[in-house]
């Protein structure tokens, strides 16, 4: 009899898991207490709360060749950089693709999870659920969870002095949706992710005058990069990754900076450009430029009416506060004492195992932030959990993880990254790369370089997609080749739409390899230069 997986939420992290959990030959099932599956991306006028949520004009931040499923390339149609109602459809397709539906219950929410009686010998669970329509709560013995709730639900309100005392309207990010209602107001917006560069820019247009407060500042990337192709075709690359950091930044720098000041525009981070405390936002900077937009320091304290500034200046007509403040991560389902803290932040094997749990049954799936797309990263967590499940994976015993996971954190405080937030940074191919060679499926690039150098010059020059970890091992598929070859033509179609003028094409490494020819061009420039300057100077010396 197949052993039975309990997969909390149907969204990005739940699909990948169930489809998963079936290709190991598990039992999955998948309460969603949502009616669709898409958790985040299943979009709803309203706030609700305890339900994820998006704004209706929110766009993915990274291009659709970097959030696929590594078996299951984005329809080309589709724009690189999808709102939720195509990337809900790319997750509908996927569920039907792989017959995943009938394994999910909708309109079920998952009240509790915790240890069965005999769980030190058996490992099984006690999850209990409740049907959201009828109301009925069911009890129901499991032998694996994997949680994939996300960590976008509950909202992070912090604690501002006087915040109480102001009469406007105070929301957060989570409850906004689009700009109606804010028409001719002041707006201060609390935060410099994401969610507040998009916020504000489209506040913007609508209210009477848009502000951010930020206290650390941001760098600010566009989604359009050299030629107009998608940033992260250039930034997330085997090539880049290879190159030691210090050596790197300047460039980074300069590419991010080149387009405008940051300081001048009163975004910059008062540190160093490190890589992280980056921003994607196509219109801050315009409209910025445009004086629709101005950018603040930290809040002291708000009054009546407004708020006042750490450097000493103060708003005194502001109708609206949003914080964009992110979001805390809740496991209040889950039995209390099954996940370790430390400073409020979980304590996880490699971001997945909760460090201490003997044995380990439950994995967490999408608990994780990397500089890259994220479902890529979620589906490999998610191939790692179930090889464990089926016994085809082996995992250090709880005590060796627990001295791992303390004194990789013990390396992180004294580095200063001491937030949650940084915790679970990663960076995407290093961390895939990680995990891929855990199950057996990363790819071995000299293997490619000898036998395949076509594409071994993709792999290494061209974007880091999810479809290079099917290439050999353990869940090859035999179309991976075919959808990293053809990248381009995914990401060029859907602007085709009309024929244009002759024009120059660049492939994704040529600029690379042109570089490379250049440095050697010039190299053998000069040593030409230095023997004809060395047999000159002979002849010369001879005769004389």
């Amino acid at each position: 009899m197949a052993k039975t997986v309990c997969v909390v939420g149907a969204g990005v992290s739940g699909l990948v898991s169930v489809k998963q959990c079936l290709e190991e030959g598990l039992e999955p099932i998948c309460f969603e207490k949502d009616g669709d599956v898409g958790g985040l991306w299943n979009y709803h006028d309203e706030p609700r709360d305890g339900y994820p949520s998006v704004y209706n004009s929110c766009r993915i931040n990274n291009s659709k060749e970097m959030v696929c499923y590594s078996d299951f390339p984005i329809p080309k149609e589709f724009p690189n950089f999808m709102g939720h109602r195509h990337f809900k459809r790319y997750l509908q397709l996927y569920a039907e693709h792989f017959g995943l539906m009938k394994h999910i219950k909708f309109n079920h929410e998952v009240v509790l999870v915790e240890k069965a009686d005999d769980f030190k010998n058996s490992g099984d669970w006690m999850v209990t659920t409740k049907n959201l329509t009828s109301g009925k709560e069911e009890k129901r013995r499991v032998n694996f969870v994997m949680v994939c709730n996300g960590h976008l639900h509950e909202p992070n309100i912090p604690k501002f002095r006087g915040l109480e005392k102001f009469k406007g309207k105070v929301l957060h990010t989570h409850d906004y949706k689009d700009f109606r209602g804010f028409e001719g107001k002041k707006i201060l917006i609390i935060g410099i992710g994401n969610s507040a560069a998009d916020v504000a820019s489209e506040l913007s247009r609508h209210a009477k005058h848009v502000y951010i407060s930020t206290r650390r500042g941001t760098w600010v990337v566009q989604r359009a990069a050299k030629q107009g192709r998608p940033f992260d075709h250039l930034a997330v690359t085997r090539f880049r990754q290879g190159i030691p950091w210090p050596y790197l930044r300047p460039f980074m720098y300069h590419g991010i900076n080149n387009r405008y000041s940051h300081s001048k525009y009163g975004l910059s981070p008062n540190t160093s450009f490190n890589g992280g405390s980056v921003t994607i936002s196509d219109d801050l900077p315009n409209r910025i430029l445009l004086g629709s937009v101005n950018m603040k320091t930290e809040v002291e304290k708000f009054t009546e009416n407004g708020a006042v500034f750490v450097d000493g200046t103060e708003l005194d007509d502001i109708d609206v506060v949003i914080l964009a403040t992110g979001f805390n991560y809740s496991f209040h389902f889950i039995q209390k004492g099954v996940i370790r803290k430390e400073r409020e932040f979980p304590l996880l094997y490699d971001l997945v195992w909760p460090a201490d749990l003997e044995p380990a049954t439950l994995a967490i799936i999408g608990l994780v932030q990397p500089f890259g797309g994220l479902p890529p990263v979620n589906e490999m967590q998610a191939r790692w959990a179930t090889r464990v499940f089926s016994g085809n994976c082996k995992l250090p015993s709880a005590l060796k993880r627990l001295k791992m996971v303390e004194e990789l954190n013990a390396r992180l405080k004294s580095k200063g990254i001491v937030s949650a937030k940084s915790i679970i940074t990663v960076f995407f191919i290093q961390y895939v790369d990680k995990i891929a060679q855990y199950i057996g499926c990363k790819p071995n690039l000299w293997k490619f370089f000898f036998t395949d150098n076509a594409l071994w010059r993709r792999l290494v020059f061209g974007p880091c997609t999810p479809s290079q970890w099917r290439l050999e091992g353990f869940g090859k598929w035999e179309g991976a080749k075919n959808a990293i070859e053809h990248v381009d033509d995914r990401t060029w179609y859907p602007m085709q739409s009309r024929e244009a003028g002759k024009r120059e094409q660049e492939g994704i490494y040529d600029g690379y390899v042109s570089l490379l020819k250049n440095v050697l061009l010039l190299i053998a420039v000069f040593f030409l230069l230095r023997f004809l300057f060395v047999n000159v100077l002979t002849t010369f010396l001879v005769k004389f």
